[in-house]
């Protein structure tokens, strides 16, 4: 069983661990001083001393545990973590699901809907007896004119919807920016507001 001969130099980390030089076994450096190796020590370690070296180590026995401290260069990092959260939440807003309305049905306008609807259009329309699905998977039938009067529909519904999100996004990332807390900004929770959706 690995013994714990001494440790030093203990401080918390930012979730409740705690960050300490050990030596274990009397070990030493070739030079005959004693070896410590750094360890994050748990509560919940599963090494066979781990649970009472965390505590020997929060009660004191080895010296005062440093509190955790946040340095600048930390709450810059942990900025930068929450605008790329923002980026990939944006990202996926901007390739999520888009709806509009026409002529009293609901349709999809999204990129893959328009993509779609822009091919038919330049094939002239629909073959004949062929229909366009709405989002409710109901078969609606629609002339040339009809799919010109969507597909702009569409380029709207998408348009809006990508300024919301982009406006969005900007706003966290002013949030986010502005605050000092550390946790504040670990803690922070990226979306649409609750009271607030997209138009779509």
């Amino acid at each position: 069983m690995t013994v714990i001969t001494d440790a030093k130099n203990a401080r918390y980390g930012d979730d409740g661990i705690i960050m300490a030089d050990v030596r274990f076994d009397d070990l030493t450096s070739p030079d005959g001083t004693p070896l410590y190796l750094p360890y994050i020590s748990t509560a919940h370690d599963s090494a066979d001393f781990g649970p009472q070296l965390y505590s020997d180590l929060k009660s004191g026995k080895y010296g005062e545990v440093k509190p955790f401290t946040v340095t600048p260069e930390m709450l810059t990092a942990a900025k930068e973590t929450k605008h790329a959260e923002i980026n990939a939440w944006r990202d996926m807003q901007e390739n999520g699901r888009v709806t509009c309305m026409y002529n009293g049905n609901t349709y999809d306008a999204d990129k893959e809907s328009k993509y779609r609807i822009d091919n038919v259009i330049e094939a002239g329309g629909l073959p004949d007896g062929v229909k366009w699905t709405d989002a409710n998977n109901n078969d609606i039938a629609l002339s040339l004119s009809d799919l010109k009067a969507l597909q702009k529909i569409m380029v709207v519904a998408m348009v809006v919807q990508g300024g919301e999100i982009h406006e969005r996004q900007r706003q966290m990332k002013e949030s986010v920016d502005a605050m000092t807390d550390y946790k504040a900004v670990q803690n922070y929770v990226v979306g649409w507001p609750v009271t607030e959706a997209p138009k779509t």
